[in-house]
């Protein structure tokens, strides 16, 4: 960072929120040959991959309609580390599943919020299919 033409790293704390102030001591401007300090308001960036709503996390992930319709496991991504997801069978499009305290830190109370998965069912491919299959499907899939 840059300020009274001096350059300075500043270290963001895991958790922080959109809007939250940072005092950044001896900083700011002189004042009788005193510095102050800075004060900085945060803008935090949006997540392509999640959302956040107070501690909690929100965060899409694609299931393969085999694993959704028969059970499965699912690896995820997750802010500190790839985690297996256990998919019961007959999951539907838009479920959620909890992981508790896989959100955003907490920086007053040190506790982290849950993460929320939510299914979005891929579908194959009609080309990926073999003939026999898609016949099948085609006949006793119901309307």
């Amino acid at each position: 960072m840059s300020y009274n033409n001096e350059n300075f790293d500043v270290k963001i704390p895991a958790g922080i929120k959109n809007g939250e102030k940072m005092r950044v001591k001896d900083k700011g401007k002189s004042f009788q040959g005193q510095k102050g300090d800075l004060i900085l308001s945060v803008e935090v960036a949006s997540s392509p991959e999640y959302t956040r709503e107070g501690d909690d996390l929100i965060k899409s992930i694609d299931i393969p309609l085999k694993t959704a319709l028969f059970g499965g496991k699912v690896a995820v991504d997750t802010l500190y580390k790839e985690i297996t997801l256990k998919v019961k069978e007959d999951t539907k499009n838009g479920q959620k599943f909890r992981v508790k305290e896989y959100g955003a830190l907490n920086r007053k109370t040190q506790n982290k919020g849950d993460l929320y998965l939510i299914a979005n069912i891929v579908l194959p491919s009609l080309s990926s299919l073999d003939s026999e299959l898609k016949a099948v499907l085609e006949t006793k899939l119901p309307n």
